[in-house]
């Protein structure tokens, strides 16, 4: 086995991250955080119980009967934040609209039975995130009480006018669309009321009881963005969804079975047993997020009678797909690894090689400044793209750290990525193309190429800016790889995204948060001081036959070329 004992240029490494890790601080960290500890103003987001005390007082004011269950989520309109992202309103939105008109609010789905009848109505109540008012509410249609009837269009119209003006809305600025929303709602056009090109409507629906009073069963204040801002959005993401289907999960699929079949080929040159415990913390770890997301996924579902249900099916899904990617995980590794030690380079140390204990500790301190330089970089790529092509970006309700049950569990996704996209798209696929094109600067596009497109549906737009930052930063990667390995690689990768998934904890505010986002930035010098410790203290019992790699850390001279 061919072995190069590459000590890391540790002095540039110390000066490259240093000044990347000033970099993402002073581009990214402190101007997304500086309002928390210097404005007197920051924002006191209530929680979801109080939400739903406030929905559910309010459907029993309105609509009487008795309350039986009220759920809240985070939600969040994708289509008007980005518009404001992108013409940089946002702050100018907030000051003006945000208070009456808040574009992330706590959608809450309240069920009640009414006054005089046992059946079952759904109203979706959305909160004010900071003070708890009601804002917008919608009964859903096949639940309006026994007897009610919708009305007429122009009854619908003059009750819609009646009820904009007991909210506060001057007659004289009030404009009745010719066309009817769904369900025979009625859309008010409020005149003078815009930011950009972003038109005020109000979608008010309003029903009759047989006694002859009106309730208003839906109301829906929202900024209108520009047709053609929402033309462009969907064009972007139909590219978006055909580079995902057809490029990261068709290419993925391809490495998959390819995996299978090398693992069965180098079998004399690995074991099967390899890699079974980061396959099963991959495994553990991303279904736990799955888990968590339920609100996330509730969220994005939108309203439904049926939500819990189909977020139920959702979650169902997304377990099956994971079982299915840790096959792929383990395959990977197996594959690689047989394919590599094959080639000669043993670019993972197995438990019981020599020096395997350093190396692990080597790898996570050339891992934490590895993933210091990465996000210094990540931030200048950002800004030459927000500069050259204008990048923005949106929210999405199903990454809030609000939907998530537990929020101190996010960061354990970023272990479950960089164990399975380093043995995906690293060990494995740099392996069998490098076999094939007997050059590893050329094996290394297409995997990363298939990796970066699996980041595009990020709602980052336009697509191909993700695309470009991530075939960057995965050519990085690979060289990172090849140099230095896989435990090197896996750590870079885990720092960095706890780093990226811890710090929204930090300033969400709890003490419990706070304290788990730091742990989470601190764990891999944990678990590399115990891989080393148990190392040296217990040495196994049979090490015959395993290739000496004394204290290298990085794989041979010619892995790089």
């Amino acid at each position: 086995m061919q072995q190069a004992n590459i000590e890391p240029r540790w002095n540039v490494i110390y000066g490259l991250g240093a000044v990347c890790l000033a970099i993402f601080l002073l581009f990214q960290v402190i101007p997304g955080t500086a309002s928390s500890f210097f404005s007197s103003e920051s924002p006191n987001v209530i929680g979801e119980i109080a939400a739903e005390q406030k929905a559910s007082s309010f459907v029993q004011s309105q609509f009487g009967g008795t309350v039986s269950s009220a759920a809240a989520v985070h939600q969040s309109s994708k289509l008007l934040n980005g518009y404001l992202a992108k013409e940089k309103l946002t702050d100018a939105y907030d000051k003006q609209y945000g208070g009456d008109y808040p574009v992330d609010t706590y959608q809450v789905e309240v069920r009640s039975t009414g006054p005089d009848s046992h059946a079952t109505r759904v109203h979706f109540v959305y909160t004010h995130m900071e003070t708890g008012e009601v804002v917008a509410w919608n009964e859903l249609r096949g639940d309006m009480p026994e007897g009610a009837t919708p009305l007429s269009y122009d009854a619908a119209a003059l009750a819609a006018k009646a009820f904009a003006m007991e909210r506060g809305f001057r007659g004289q600025e009030l404009t009745v669309r010719d066309n009817a929303a769904d369900g025979g709602a009625v859309v008010l056009e409020v005149a003078g009321a815009a930011i950009g090109k972003a038109q005020l409507e109000l979608t008010i629906r309003a029903a009759q009881a047989p006694d002859d009073t009106v309730t208003i069963v839906d109301y829906k204040p929202t900024f209108r963005v520009p047709s053609a801002y929402i033309a462009y959005v969907e064009r972007q993401d139909r590219i978006a969804a055909i580079l995902t289907y057809a490029g990261a999960l068709g290419g993925s699929f391809v490495l998959f079975v390819l995996a299978i079949v090398y693992a069965a080929l180098t079998r004399r040159h690995t074991s099967f047993l390899r890699g079974l415990v980061l396959t099963g913390l991959f495994l553990l770890f991303y279904t736990v997020n799955n888990l968590n997301m339920y609100d996330g996924i509730r969220a994005s579902i939108g309203e439904a009678a049926d939500a819990e249900t189909l977020t139920n099916i959702g979650i169902a899904v997304q377990i099956l797909f994971t079982v299915g990617i840790a096959v792929s995980v383990y395959f990977s590794l197996v594959g690689g690894d047989g394919l590599w030690r094959k080639m000669g380079r043993n670019l993972w140390l197995r438990r019981g090689e020599p020096g395997f204990g350093d190396h692990v500790w080597k790898a996570m301190k050339l891992g934490y400044w590895a993933a210091f330089i990465f996000l210094g970089l990540q931030t200048l790529i950002f800004i030459a793209l927000e500069k050259g092509i204008g990048v923005w970006s949106t929210s999405d309700v199903t990454q809030s750290p609000l939907n998530f049950q537990i929020p101190w569990l996010i960061p354990l996704l970023a272990w479950a990525a960089a164990i399975s996209e380093e043995a995906v798209y690293r060990m494995f696929g740099i392996a069998v193309f490098k076999k094939w094109f007997r050059s590893t600067a050329a094996a290394a596009i297409i995997p990363t190429i298939v990796w970066a497109l699996g980041h595009v549906a990020y709602p980052i737009y336009p697509w191909s800016t993700r695309l470009i930052e991530l075939t960057i930063l995965g050519l990085l990667f690979c060289y990172l790889f090849v140099t230095f390995g896989y435990a090197t690689a896996v750590f870079a990768h885990a720092v960095i995204n706890s780093i990226l998934f811890s710090m929204p904890l930090i300033f969400m505010g709890t003490p419990v948060n706070a304290t788990a986002g730091i742990i989470y930035m601190l764990l891999p010098i944990a678990i590399a001081w115990i891989i080393r410790w148990y190392d040296r203290k217990f040495k196994p019992r049979n090490t015959k036959g395993r290739a000496p790699l004394g204290d290298a850390v990085t794989a041979p001279v010619e892995a790089i070329r």
